[in-house]
């Protein structure tokens, strides 16, 4: 008994839980931290254009005499918290749309999901945009307030199906037997056993949200004070860059985001590894 208890307790962390984990560490440390480790501050332009990487400039400078160096640590705070925070936000709305549709059925479940379905239908980089042109300034609580809003389909339609199957599990009806209301048997028996399913499609929501950051921060869509990765590739791009050679400035920010997201991945696929390695255990102890 004791060796299987020992095996089970191992098994809570995995390689890749641990690699993601570790990844998401960095760049969450380069966010909290980035004035303090970036070698010059944000937006000088003191130094001469298009310098190739040397000692003093380890990715060279732009077209600007910017330092790419600093310009993508800076760019990270930017990035990494309009990820977390725009995937938080999506969770809640597509927790809340999704456990409400797979709950009460009906008409209910039928209107938000008309509602998930015909968004679906539309291209959501597209609602982004136009979106973003009704808004009097798109800083970055405007960023967030766009990616989160047109997020959380593909959750509400995962957490619905999850509620669906929870529903009719035995707890829902001894709940009801012992006259729990209906906000309370979701919010106490239903939603707990979402948690692995939440975790899961937390993860995938942010790195869609870095992704959509990226992309508006391209487009031109955003404050262009604010430095992101995706600003970083749009000013190269708009500059010209790979006519120069500019490899400096076009490689280290792509190579951010595909990090960064490839953490994520990790991470999620690791936390779904664990969650089927824990239940399997609890089915066959039972």
């Amino acid at each position: 008994m004791k060796r299987k208890t020992k095996l089970a307790g191992a098994s809570r962390w995995n390689n890749r839980l641990l690699a993601g984990l570790a990844i998401l560490i960095v760049f969450v440390v380069l966010a909290a931290a980035g004035p303090l480790i970036a070698p010059y501050a944000k937006n000088d332009i003191a130094f001469d254009a298009w310098l190739k990487p040397t000692l003093t400039h380890p990715l060279g400078t732009d077209s600007y005499g910017q330092d790419v160096l600093s310009q993508l640590i800076y760019g990270t705070q930017t990035s990494v918290w309009v990820g977390i925070l725009a995937g938080a936000m999506t969770t809640v709305i597509g927790v809340f749309v999704g456990l409400a549709a797979g709950f009460y059925r009906r008409w209910v479940s039928d209107a938000l999901m008309f509602l998930v379905d015909l968004l679906l239908i539309l291209p959501i980089m597209a609602l982004m945009i136009i979106l973003a042109s009704f808004l009097p300034s798109m800083g970055l609580s405007s960023m967030i307030l766009v990616i989160g809003l047109l997020s959380w389909l593909y959750m509400a339609r995962s957490i619905r199906s999850q509620t669906l199957s929870e529903r009719q599990r035995g707890y829902v009806e001894a709940a009801r037997v012992a006259g729990m209301s209906n906000l309370t048997i979701m919010a106490r028996e239903i939603l707990p056993n979402l948690l692995p399913i939440i975790a899961a499609n937390f993860v995938s929501v942010t790195t869609q949200a870095v992704l959509a950051e990226a992309g508006l921060s391209f487009l031109g869509i955003g404050d262009p004070r604010n430095v992101s990765w995706g600003t970083i590739l749009a000013l190269a791009h708009t500059n010209n860059a790979i006519m120069y050679d500019a490899w400096w400035w076009i490689i280290p920010p792509g190579l951010a985001i595909a990090s960064f997201c490839f953490g994520f991945v990790l991470l999620g696929n690791g936390m779904l590894e664990r969650f089927r390695s824990k239940r399997g255990a609890q089915q066959h102890f039972t």
